[in-house]
Order: C-alpha cells, then sequence, then structure tokens
C-alpha cells in the first residue's frame, strides 16, 4: 500500500506519438503531477495541454528502476503522448526523475472526468506491479460562435433544448428586425436569447436600417365616365359620345387620356398615373367634335377637384365619374440584411444494458450510433463497442453518441468479477519480514498454518512464529484470494524445512535450481508479478537447470512444491 501511495504522483501519461513533444517544467522538483488539474476544455474545441511528472525514486528502502506508462482513459476525442515514445513510455527514475506527456485533440463529449492511469512499477524486488490512479478533468459543452456581416450567434449548433445567443454586429442603427425561424421575431437591437426545443435547420434572418423614411406612392388606376349630358351644343347629336378626360396637376395639363369614339358613357379608362398629395389636381371631362366638323368646338362637361383617396359617383359638370386611386407605403431598404443557420440535433436512443455474470459480459443493442463504456465515472480506453468484457468490479455505463455530437446515457450497472486467476504476491526483505506486493486497496489478512493472525492486517507482516504463511486480499466487492504460502523459519534451523539453491540470481537465459541429492521436487513453477504462471516445469531429484529464453527482463517468483510444501524465492532476470 505504502507503493501504491507514492506511485499516485504518476497519475498521467500517453499512448500514442505524434510530431508533437511536450515540455518539461524543471521548476517543480517535488514528486508529483504538474499541474495537479487538467485544464478545462470544451467539446469540439482543439485541446492541447502538457503536464509535467516527477518521479520518487524509492520506497520502504528499495529503489524504483521503471516506471511503465500503460494506458490512460481520456475522454472521447482526445489522445495523448509521452516524451519517451521511443522507449515505450518507460522511465527510469535513478537516471531521471522527470517526464511529460502531451493531451491533445478534439473532445466530443462534455463532462466531468476522473482520468484513470495505469501505471505499471518495476523495484529493484520486484516488477511488474499494477496501479491505476484518477485525476479530474472537466470537459465543457460546445461553444460554436458563428459570425456574418449582420449578426453573431453562440450555440449556433447543439443538442435540444439548445439557447442560442445572438450579437448585433451593427449597432446604432435606426431600425431592426430579427426573424429567428422558431416562431420568434423580434424589433430589438439586442435580442433576448432564443430557446430551439425541436431538431432541425432554422433560419435567421436580419436586417438593419440606417435609414426609416418611408414613401408614400399614390396612383390613379382607372377613371370611369358612368354618364354625361349637355354636348352637341343643344343641337341633337347624330352620332354616340366621343368622351375623354384631363386631369391638371396645380392647374397645369399633368394627364390626358384618349377618345373613346362614338360611345355613349359608361366608358372607363386603366391608368397609372402617380400622384403627389402635397400638389392639387383637377379634372375636366370632355366631348370630342373633332370628327363633327359642323358642331364646332369640344364640348366642356365640367370639372372638380380630384379626390386623393379616390371616388365613386363623383358629379364633375353634366358627368358622373368613378376612379380609383391606389395608395401603397415603400419603405427604406435595409442597410444590412443577413441570412444564417442554426442547425439543432436530437439525441441518440438510451442505450439499454444487460450484464451477463457467465461470461463476465455488458451488452446493448446496436442502435448504429458512436458507444463508450465507462467504469466508475471515467472513460475506458478502447471499450467503443455495444460490449465489454468485465476485468474489474464496479459502476459501468455506456454512453451513445450520434453523428452531431449529441449523446445519451444509460442507467449505472453494478457488475461484480472475481478474478480466479488473481494470486496475492509475497515476497521476504532483508530483515526476513513477509511483504504483500500487489495489494492495491484490498483488505489484507495474514495467517501462519492456516490460523488467522489476529490484527496483522497490514501489507507487511513481522513472523514471530514458524511456519506456512498466507496473505488473503478482500476487495471492496467481497472477492477473495489467497497466496501460496511461504515458509518461515524463526529461532533454530528446522531441520524439516527445505533447504535449496537457486543461481545465478540475477540469471540470464538460465537459472540453476538445487535441493539435497536425495529431495524429490514435484513440481517447479514461475510467476509473474501479476501472479500468472508463465514457466512450468516437471519435477526432478538433485538438480534441475531451467531455461528462461521465452521470459523478459523483470522479477519473478520461483515456487517449488517438495513433500506437500511450497517454497519460494524472488528471481531477476536480466538479460544483455
Amino acid at each position: 500500500m505504502m507503493i501504491n501511495r507514492l506511485l499516485l504522483i504518476l497519475c498521467l501519461i500517453p499512448l500514442s506519438s505524434t510530431a508533437q513533444i511536450c515540455t518539461i517544467d524543471f521548476n517543480e522538483t517535488v514528486p508529483g503531477i504538474y499541474p495537479d488539474t487538467m485544464p478545462i476544455g470544451n467539446v469540439n474545441q482543439f485541446y492541447d495541454e502538457d503536464i509535467t511528472f516527477v518521479m520518487p525514486l524509492d520506497t520502504q528502502g528499495f529503489d524504483f528502476t521503471n516506471f511503465h506508462i500503460l494506458s490512460i482513459a481520456l475522454p472521447v476525442g482526445l489522445s495523448w503522448e509521452c516524451n519517451n515514445s521511443a522507449s515505450n513510455c518507460d522511465y527510469d527514475p535513478q537516471v531521471n526523475p522527470y517526464g511529460c506527456i502531451n493531451v491533445y485533440g478534439t473532445p466530443l463529449l462534455a463532462g466531468l472526468y476522473n482520468i484513470d492511469v495505469t501505471v505499471i512499477a518495476d523495484l529493484t524486488i520486484a516488477s511488474g506491479i499494477p496501479t491505476s490512479f484518477s485525476v479530474f478533468m472537466e470537459i465543457l459543452p460546445a461553444n460554436v460562435v458563428t459570425t456574418n456581416n449582420g449578426f453573431g450567434m453562440i450555440g449556433a449548433t447543439g443538442c435540444t433544448p439548445q439557447t442560442v445567443d445572438f450579437t448585433n454586429n451593427n449597432p446604432g442603427l435606426l431600425a431592426y428586425s430579427w426573424d429567428f425561424g422558431n416562431g420568434n421575431i423580434s424589433t430589438a437591437e439586442n435580442p433576448a436569447p432564443q430557446i430551439y426545443t425541436t431538431p432541425g435547420d432554422y433560419e435567421v434572418h436580419y436586417q438593419a436600417w440606417s435609414s426609416v423614411d418611408t414613401l408614400e406612392v399614390y396612383t390613379l388606376t382607372n377613371v370611369a365616365i358612368q354618364s354625361m349630358s349637355g354636348y352637341g351644343g343643344g343641337f341633337p347629336s347624330f352620332d354616340d359620345a366621343d368622351a375623354y378626360y384631363i386631369i391638371y396637376e396645380n392647374g397645369i395639363i399633368f394627364s390626358q387620356s384618349g377618345v373613346i369614339a362614338d360611345t355613349d358613357p359608361p366608358v372607363s379608362w386603366p391608368a397609372s398615373v402617380l400622384l403627389d398629395p402635397a400638389n392639387s389636381y383637377t379634372i375636366e371631362i370632355w366631348e370630342s367634335d373633332a370628327g363633327e366638323p359642323l358642331f364646332g368646338a369640344d364640348d366642356f362637361m365640367g370639372t372638380a377637384a380630384l379626390n386623393i383617396n379616390g371616388c365613386t359617383g363623383c358629379a364633375v359638370g353634366t358627368a358622373v365619374v368613378d376612379y380609383t386611386i391606389t395608395y401603397q407605403q415603400i419603405l427604406p431598404s435595409p442597410s444590412i440584411l443577413s441570412v444564417d443557420t442554426v442547425h439543432i440535433s436530437g439525441f441518440p436512443a438510451i442505450p439499454t444494458v444487460a450484464w451477463d455474470s457467465i461470461p463476465h459480459t455488458l451488452s446493448a443493442n446496436d442502435l448504429g450510433e458512436s458507444y463508450q463504456w465507462y467504469f466508475n465515472g471515467s472513460p475506458i480506453s478502447g471499450a467503443t463497442d455495444t460490449s465489454h468484457i468485465v476485468q474489474n468490479s464496479g459502476l459501468y455505463h455506456l454512453v451513445a453518441i450520434n453523428a452531431n455530437g449529441c449523446v445519451s446515457f444509460s442507467d449505472t450497472t453494478l457488475a461484480i468479477y472475481c478474478d480466479t486467476a488473481f494470486v496475492p504476491l509475497t515476497t521476504m526483505n532483508a530483515a526476513g519480514n513477509l511483504i504483500v506486493l500487489n495489494s492495491s486497496t484490498s483488505q489484507i489478512q495474514w495467517f501462519v498454518d492456516g490460523v488467522v493472525l489476529q490484527d496483522d492486517t497490514l501489507d507487511v507482516c513481522v513472523p514471530a512464529i514458524s511456519g506456512n504463511y498466507t496473505v488473503m486480499l478482500t476487495d471492496i466487492y467481497g472477492c477473495s484470494s489467497m497466496s501460496v504460502g511461504q515458509a518461515v523459519t524463526i529461532g533454530l534451523e528446522d531441520l524439516t524445512k527445505l533447504k535449496w539453491e537457486m543461481f545465478p540470481n540475477p540469471a540470464g537465459d538460465f537459472v540453476r535450481i538445487r535441493v539435497g541429492e536425495t529431495t524429490q521436487v514435484e513440481e517447479v513453477e514461475v510467476l509473474d508479478m501479476l501472479g500468472r504462471t508463465v514457466l512450468r516445469s516437471d519435477g526432478f531429484i538433485g538438480e534441475q537447470l531451467l531455461e528462461l529464453n521465452d521470459l523478459n527482463n523483470g522479477s519473478y517468483i520461483v515456487r517449488l512444491i517438495s513433500a506437500d510444501q511450497v517454497y519460494t524465492k524472488s528471481l531477476l532476470i536480466h538479460k544483455k
């Protein structure tokens, strides 16, 4: 447990290599991580931060010989690299206690993260000791900024319900018009934020005016003479009427119609005559005698002021007249007109997670989204399928992410996995004390000859009597594992115990094991520091040469079984 506490300083380090190199802060001298909390990031915004770490040199009097960064479970979209990637992110603190990593990428999912880091540490007495740590990191939601010549938007892309803030890029003009596309409009210079609750694309229309002067247009569009009399100079007319009209503006002829010949009223003319309400207008009605030379000049029927609003059945001398005048207000053209789009996405279906304790598998239906499994609130590196094989007890949930970055979370599932292959590893130091090497956060209980040693619950046991010592580790989920026995002799030498030698140690490609000439060894095993059997040999009498060609450099435990007793020694393999 002391090892675990001191290893805590290696909470964050890399996985992949890119061209980017991180920078070490040599101002830090105390073992630890700097900074100890990752800077805040935003969804869909590139993230790039360097982290310096200072490694400890020893623990409990044993030197650290190597730290290897095995994995880091970063938020979705982020990657990392170490400054020693050429050596597979292995660090020897005895050579240089400093290292650094670069965390980079574009995060896709907002949240508060405890980033799990797995470090493999080697000591002079043991190697391959795995330890997991957590570092806090916060990823904020996307802060998408969209701008054009009219206005800017913050949050223009997001998931329902999405709030979008609008910024007027042209303050101080005389008038504004906003249409947000969600059914809301505004004439404010700085409108209130808008909430979009339904997935879709929404066009936002913006208009701004530097002038608010309007143009009022009056147009004479039709003139009709319904009846008239008194033409022909009092003589009976041999022909039908030949009517026409004249419009005067401020006493000057402004417009005149054509003659509708030989047609008694009602007669009418379409027109398109623009009138200025600031001026005065009159209308005259005439009957033309151009085709009747005996009757002299044209006959004047009468005159009347023109009503700017039009008139029906109005008397103009001896004529009755209808005329239509239309009104139109023409607004000024906007000085600036802009259109942009708000993109709102929905959420994927919520994953339903099932736990099958027989194959130790969590699974969910594949709905065509991207997925990320979480363990105790932190993302699991590489766990992006709809199923996940559980290798650690704890709380799991699945996040579904659609193409637009919107996410849904499954319910949390407790999965308990008791690893039957896990074996507590023990060794004896120079003082004759027993040490458990891979206790992690488990409860510890020591035994001698199968009897509980009361109050002996630490990672170091000081033997008081001779016997076969074992240790049981029990995690918080109730999973228990018992170590292989360690024979201990206190006081006078116990002649019943096995006398054996193992040399050379450190070893290269082979190690020789020697017992008494007539001593029978039933089995030989070599275990790594995770308690896994990596080499097994049949029994022998007297002496055996054990080939180590297939084993890597590191610390191992050699276990002999003889006369129903188990005996262990530490073996260091160091091949040149």
